[in-house]
């Protein structure tokens, strides 16, 4: 399946860059698939995102375990951008997204229209790896985005 979660060269001697390291895994073969890491309580059971080292239900040390979480969840809410920071441009979607492990994490919405009408409350979406930005040095900065199922290729 060729997806934008599979890992591509960045364009003319640009180096791909995450976000930041640990947030999600990058696939390294064609049967690799991308996926967010979180991290699971062997006490009480807590899913957290991005993984903790602390439990932050329990409070307990030293029982936070990695866990791949899922590539798809659905929209808890979402709303336009209409402002951007630095490297970034307006307009664009960001949303809350519920994933079946428990975590809702925030992401920016990738493959629609940034529109008011773009998603709905409750929208499957899909895990996708892209480009977010440009640092300073012309790296592309890859992140983690959701968008409808199946709309692949973007990288």
């Amino acid at each position: 399946m060729a997806t934008s979660t599979e890992k591509g060269p960045a364009p003319s001697g640009r180096r791909e860059v995450p976000v930041l390291e640990g947030l999600f895994h990058r696939p390294s073969g064609p049967g690799d698939r991308a996926y967010l890491i979180g991290s699971k309580c062997s006490a009480c059971g807590y899913v957290a995102f991005p993984r903790r080292v602390v439990c932050p239900a329990c409070v307990r040390e030293n029982t936070m375990q990695d866990l791949p979480l899922s590539t798809r969840g659905r929209v808890f809410s979402f709303t336009v951008a209409r402002v951007a920071p630095p490297g970034f441009t307006a307009p664009y979607l960001q949303s809350w997204i519920d994933l079946p492990e428990g975590p809702r994490i925030f992401s920016l919405i990738s493959g629609v229209e940034p529109t008011d009408d773009a998603l709905v409350e409750g929208q499957e979406v899909e895990l996708v790896l892209e480009k977010i930005r440009t640092d300073e040095e012309g790296n592309d900065v890859i992140g983690y985005k959701f968008g409808p199922p199946g709309q692949g290729g973007k990288r």
